[in-house]
């Protein structure tokens, strides 16, 4: 594998990241001897080196799509595309004023904006209309791409249809490649896990994701309402639907087993996943979750959606996979899984080993370069 220097396109300072797959991509690369610039509005970026990229900013909504195509615009200006073999960019819509580069320009897409649409909750209502128009611009850059990577086959085949004609030969190469996860921060501290089964003691169904309409958390509390005798329902996570989750929690009168956490820090949450029985994940759509691949490298059983990526990360060796918004049958899958140990059990084990196998950075770093090596060969 040759050495590489690759430009990576994220606007965004560390800080703000909400999802590890954002850096830990690119730590690897750097681990495997690559060489990554980040370009971004602050010029900061853990230890990478940077070039700052300035440019006006509108609030985010209802502007996004405005605020990262100005972002490529800025970057065309500012950085020297001669200095290095590839672009990465987290927002397809960066690469639309970088069409004169002669060097590959890719993009990850993380998110599918048309779905998020649908699944935008009420009291952000308002914010409906940017995010089709944000679908469109995205739509209109990816076009631009030398090469995509979806983070799920379902996407990609939904995304060349919508981009390419049947008869059209597509200038943009489409590839699926799969988010990743550093296993060895997942083995929790000794103390940790035990301050949380002394404080839930029994067995533990654990929600940890964003509290959104997407990720489906009142579908849990359905199960949780059932179920609550048999165990305790625990959801971590921070986002717009919090005030509904207590709501429910509240109203049913079910706090005594059912525990609404908030957000928790690396170390509360590695805690969490090693001190569950369960995971859970009813999500109504989803890209790719890093937290189903914690829970698998904390050798735990799944439970989740049979949509997107979920449906590819989890198999029937590993969980148990139950149609979007199907409260019957996350109620029979969590009470199936709780009276079988032995089943529970096996899935942990198994989801380990394809962690392992398949979804360590290691691995989808190299796949990153093999695509990178591949367009680079085809402009030549």
């Amino acid at each position: 594998m040759s050495f590489m220097k690759i430009l990576y396109l994220i606007r965004e300072d560390f800080e703000e990241i909400v999802s590890p797959a954002y850096y830990e991509l690119v730590q690897e690369f750097k681990r495997q001897g690559h060489q990554v610039t980040v370009a971004n509005l602050s010029g900061k970026f853990l230890n990478f080196p940077c070039i700052k990229i300035k440019q006006f900013k509108f609030p985010d909504y209802p502007f996004g799509f405005i605020n990262r195509f100005l972002f490529g615009k800025a970057v065309s200006k500012a950085v020297k595309p001669e200095n290095f073999d590839v672009v990465l960019s987290s927002m397809a819509e960066t690469l639309f004023f970088l069409q004169k580069w002669k060097i590959p320009k890719t993009a990850v897409i993380h998110d599918n904006f048309a779905e998020r649409a649908k699944c935008t909750p009420l009291i952000a209502k308002q914010f409906k209309f940017a995010i089709l128009v944000d679908s469109f611009f995205q739509k209109l850059s990816m076009k631009k791409a030398d090469g995509l990577v979806f983070l799920n086959q379902e996407e990609k085949i939904k995304a060349e249809k919508l981009l390419f004609e049947k008869k059209q030969v597509a200038k943009t190469k489409c590839v699926v490649i799969h988010n990743g996860i550093f296993i060895e921060g997942f083995p929790a501290e000794q103390n940790e896990t035990e301050k949380i089964k002394e404080k839930f003691p029994g067995k533990i169904v654990l929600f940890l994701a964003r509290i959104e309409l997407q990720k489906n958390p009142l579908l849990f509390l359905k199960a949780a309402e059932k179920l609550r005798e048999k165990a305790f329902f625990l959801l971590a996570g921070k986002g717009p639907l919090e005030n509904e989750v207590k709501k429910f929690i509240k109203e049913k009168n079910i706090s005594d087993k059912v525990k609404f956490l908030g957000w928790v820090n690396q170390k509360e949450k590695v805690a969490l996943l090693n001190a569950c029985s369960v995971y859970v994940l009813p999500s109504l759509f989803e890209p790719v979750s890093i937290s189903t691949l914690e829970a698998m490298a904390c050798k735990k059983p799944l439970i989740v959606s049979d949509v997107g990526g979920l449906k590819e990360l989890v198999d029937s060796s590993v969980g148990i996979k139950i149609q979007p918004d199907n409260s019957e049958e996350l109620i029979n899958a969590v009470d199936f899984l709780l009276k079988n140990e032995k089943k529970a059990q096996e899935f942990g084990v198994n989801g380990f080993i394809k962690v392992k196998r398949e979804f360590l950075w290691k691995t989808i770093a190299e796949k990153y370069i093999k695509f990178f090596e591949g367009l680079i060969n085809e402009k030549k």
